[in-house]
């Protein structure tokens, strides 16, 4: 019997050829490059997302900025300048400065010219149209309503394309303004600033000043003064779309601090009489100048203090006339003459050699010192030092000044406040001239006792005739009026300055 076996078959494993393993490994490769170029590219973004935003984000806010925004000035209003009873002297009026945007005006022509092009290609885009810039580009009708040269107004572009800012026209009325920015010119736009007007020109444009087309003080006070009449200026800034039309309301960025207010010591009621006297007395006189001051002798403060000739401020034609704009009584300087005899005699009297009633012989009514020979008008002979003043005796006062020390009569001048600048200090004050004690010989100290060999102001001479009035207290004289009146000084004893 045969038998029959069954043959069974075992299960066999199956081995991947070299093939099929390189072909997993090679996706594997290609898997993980993938990922890698993926995570560098996200590093990437995430770098310069972090370089964008956080490192240099100042860098690119500007540019954007600078294509939508424009920072403008906000003018501070100039302070006001009043007299002892609040009366006005020198105030400012808002008036308008009419300004173009050059880059803005031939980026907007540029833009208007290229889509007039394309719409000469498709004269029936709708979205072209909508892109037209609907502002005025007409430069000749730009110098018409501005009141300009229209060549000098296209010079003047041309030569500045890529500027931010160019004036058209200062001081022009708010009316005219107003009319010209609702036509729309390209670029074109106002800022508000400030005029100064002077209500009482003359009497007092000496002393005040002027300021020029900037509202930047440029004479007198206005020019002193100017930091603290100026105040400061604000800024707001301005969006605009890329036609140059403002879509929102101006932001404040900086508020505006206006001037301070100055009350000046001039009353100018005294100040308009005074000029217009010294303008009869000039007139009638046929002379160059006048000058006059006057002080409150217990204050010092300075109620007016004018000359003639004199200038029209609010005027510029007129400022030409340079002799007519300087404050005489603060800055020219000379030879004072008799008006120093007081002071002599005071200095004799102080000296304790001669009293009121002491006598001096001016007999023949000339003296010899040196090579000079000083004369008096008469004969006076015996005077008292009261009859010297009131004779005005030439002879009489160099007696006296030659009867002492020489360095006495300069010493006492230099006391009284002759030879420097008064407490005023006003813009280019004179300190007159007292010469150097080496100078000080019998023909300089002789000349010196009436008023000549040596320089002073009207303000000074007030100052010291004040000292006189004032019981011989010096108080420092100021142009501004005092809440307090400052503690003085006692020159030359009481006594002698009543006599």
């Amino acid at each position: 019997m045969v038998t029959k076996q069954t043959k069974q078959t075992q299960p066999t494993c199956k081995k991947k050829s070299i093939s099929e393993k390189n072909t997993i490994t090679l996706d594997m490769w290609r898997f993980y490059l993938l990922w890698g170029v993926v995570l560098v590219c996200f590093f990437a973004l995430v770098g310069r997302a972090f370089y964008v935003q956080v490192i240099n984000k100042d860098f690119l806010q500007n540019k954007a900025n600078a294509n939508i925004l424009r920072t403008e000035k906000l003018r501070a209003m100039r302070g006001v300048i009043s007299d002892r009873h609040g009366v006005p002297l020198a105030i400012s009026t808002p008036i308008m400065k009419v300004v173009i945007d050059p880059k803005e005006y031939f980026e907007t022509k540029a833009e208007f010219d290229r889509i007039t092009k394309e719409l000469e290609k498709q004269p029936n885009s709708r979205k072209l149209k909508r892109a037209l810039p609907d502002k005025n580009l007409n430069l000749d009708e730009l110098a018409d309503a501005v009141g300009i040269d229209r060549a000098a107004l296209k010079k003047n572009l041309n030569d500045r394309p890529r500027s931010r800012y160019l004036v058209l026209k200062k001081e022009v009325p708010p009316p005219q303004s107003d009319l010209i920015v609702k036509r729309e010119f390209a670029g074109v736009y106002a800022e508000k600033t400030y005029k100064r007007y002077y209500p009482q020109p003359q009497p007092n444009a000496q002393i005040i000043g002027l300021t020029n087309s900037e509202g930047i003080g440029i004479e007198g006070l206005e020019m002193q003064l100017n930091t603290v009449l100026s105040g400061h200026d604000g800024a707001q800034q301005v969006v605009r779309d890329k036609k140059g039309n403002r879509f929102k309301d101006p932001e404040v960025i900086k508020e505006v601090e206006a001037g301070e207010n100055i009350t000046l010591s001039i009353d100018s009621r005294l100040q308009y009489i005074m000029y217009r006297e010294l303008t009869a007395a000039g007139v009638a006189n046929n002379a160059r100048s006048a000058t006059a001051i006057a002080v409150d002798i217990k204050t010092g403060e300075i109620l007016a203090m004018t000359s003639w000739p004199s200038y029209n401020p609010n005027d510029k034609k007129s400022l030409g006339n340079k002799d007519a704009m300087r404050n005489r009584g603060a800055v020219d300087s000379f030879e004072p003459g008799s008006t120093m005899k007081p002071l002599t005699v005071s200095m004799a009297l102080e000296s304790g050699k001669y009293t009121p009633n002491s006598v001096v012989n001016t007999s023949p009514g000339s003296m010899r010192i040196g090579n000079h020979t000083i004369r008096d008008t008469h004969n006076y002979g015996a005077l008292t030092l009261g009859g010297i003043i009131q004779k005005s005796s030439n002879v009489g006062v160099a007696k006296l000044a030659l009867s002492l020390p020489y360095a006495t009569l300069p010493t006492f001048y230099k006391r009284v406040g002759f030879g420097q600048r008064s407490a005023v200090k006003f813009p280019g004050e004179s300190g007159g001239l007292i010469l150097p004690p080496s100078k000080w010989n019998v023909s300089e100290v002789g000349t010196m006792a009436y008023g000549y060999g040596l320089n002073a102001t009207v303000l000074q001479i007030a100052d010291a005739y004040a000292m006189l009035a004032n019981k011989g207290v010096k108080v420092p004289l100021s142009l501004y009026k005092l809440e307090q009146p400052p503690k003085g000084e006692q020159i030359i004893d009481a006594k002698i300055a009543d006599q």
